[in-house]
């Protein structure tokens, strides 16, 4: 095995370790020596690969939202329909949270931590969760409703809070009853 496969394998091990620690305990709990001990990597590893544990955690929002919007993108796309297409943005939600032990958003979670407007961190959530409401502008987009543009970006912006809403009754209540109810709601919006 080469070094940089090393030093890669490593740097994987780091940012699986620091992704689960950060999405189970938060980001504050989250010491670097608990990474390196549970990551098996040495303190030394550690810092060739990441210069802190701001910079770890910005690795894991990257890491998070390209794998959380692809596997959301694929779940939404198996419906040929687009108003199934928009709906199953729900059926995600039911698949994902119990899975997840109802620990919720991972950004919004992370945002808790941070609440300056200004910090790096906090960005990023902010840049996850304009992207999530873009895809939703783009599904609603899709469905071609006999509205006005203004009307359809505020149906948008519905769904993305009744989305939102889901995801934080789901944690709060450990049950998929509101996600439930907030598809009920989307099929009143748009039909």
């Amino acid at each position: 095995m080469s070094l940089q496969n090393l030093s890669s394998d490593s740097s994987t091990k780091i940012l699986q370790t620091a992704s689960r620690l950060f999405y189970e305990q938060g980001y504050h709990v989250t010491g670097i020596n608990q990474v390196i001990a549970e990551a098996g990597v040495s303190k030394a590893s550690f810092y060739h690969h990441f210069s802190s544990k701001e910079e770890l955690c910005i690795a894991y929002l990257h890491k998070r939202h390209q794998n959380w919007f692809s596997w959301l993108q694929q779940e939404v796309e198996l419906y040929e329909d687009h108003q199934e297409r928009l709906l199953s943005l729900f059926t995600f939600l039911e698949r994902w949270l119990p899975d997840s032990n109802f620990r919720g958003c991972a950004f919004l979670n992370i945002a808790s931590e941070f609440p300056s407007p200004d910090s790096k961190i906090r960005l990023l959530v902010v840049n996850h969760k304009n992207a999530l409401q873009d895809y939703i502008r783009q599904l609603v987009d899709r469905l071609n409703l006999s509205t006005k543009k203004n009307n359809t970006v505020m149906l948008a912006d519905f769904i993305y809070l009744l989305f939102e809403g889901a995801i934080i009754e789901s944690q709060i209540y450990r049950s998929t009853r509101a996600i439930q109810a907030a598809r009920e709601a989307v099929k009143q919006l748009i039909n």
